[in-house]
C-alpha cells in the first residue's frame, strides 16, 4: 500500500489524519514541522505528503517550495490540509507546488477520494513506485539536454520570479 507523510504541528490533527487514512490501508509517517518532514522525505519511501500551512519554523507553503525544488521529490503528490481558508493562502500554496488544498474541517471520504486521485496521476502512485519514478527521472535528466523554453514557460518563469 501507499505511504503518506503527514506534516502538522498539532498532534491531534496528525492523529486524526493518521486514523482516517490507516482505516483505508495507508501506511503513515509523521512530522511535527517542516524540517522533520524534509528529514522523513530524505529517507525515501513516501508516496504522498499531507502538509499543514501553519507550522513553527518553515511554513507548509515554504515546505512545498523546497519539495518542488528537489529533483528527487519534485513529482511527489502534495495536498495541503489546513484550516486557513483565505483565498490568498490557497493560491499561495498552489503556486508553491501543492497539487490540492483541502480545508479543515473536512469529510473523511473527501480526504480519501482526493488523496486517491493524486496517487493515480500518471507518473505517481499506482502507476509507478516512488523508487521507479526517481530512477526514471534521474536517467531522463542525464540522457537528454534540457529543451528550450516555450514562450509560455518563459513568461511564467519571469512572472513567478
Amino acid at each position: 500500500m501507499f505511504t503518506v507523510l503527514i506534516a502538522d504541528d498539532e498532534v491531534d490533527h496528525r492523529d486524526l489524519l493518521s486514523l482516517a487514512l490507516r482505516r483505508f490501508g495507508y501506511q503513515i509517517v509523521t512530522a511535527d514541522n517542516a524540517g522533520g518532514a524534509l528529514d522523513v522525505l530524505a529517507h525515501g519511501g513516501v508516496d504522498a505528503a499531507l502538509i499543514d500551512v501553519r507550522m513553527p519554523g518553515l511554513s507548509g507553503i515554504e515546505l512545498c517550495r523546497r519539495i518542488r525544488s528537489d529533483p528527487a521529490l519534485e513529482s511527489l503528490p502534495i495536498m495541503v490540509v489546513s484550516a486557513d481558508v483565505h483565498r490568498d493562502r490557497i493560491t499561495d500554496a498552489l503556486h508553491a507546488g501543492a497539487d490540492d488544498y483541502l480545508c479543515k474541517p473536512f469529510a473523511r471520504d473527501e480526504l480519501v477520494a482526493r488523496l486517491g486521485h493524486l496517487l493515480r496521476r500518471p507518473g505517481t502512485g499506482a502507476v509507478r513506485s516512488v523508487a521507479a519514478s526517481r530512477a526514471a527521472l534521474a536517467a531522463a535528466r542525464h540522457a537528454a539536454p534540457p529543451a528550450p523554453l516555450t514562450r509560455h514557460e518563459d513568461l511564467r518563469i519571469r512572472h513567478s520570479a
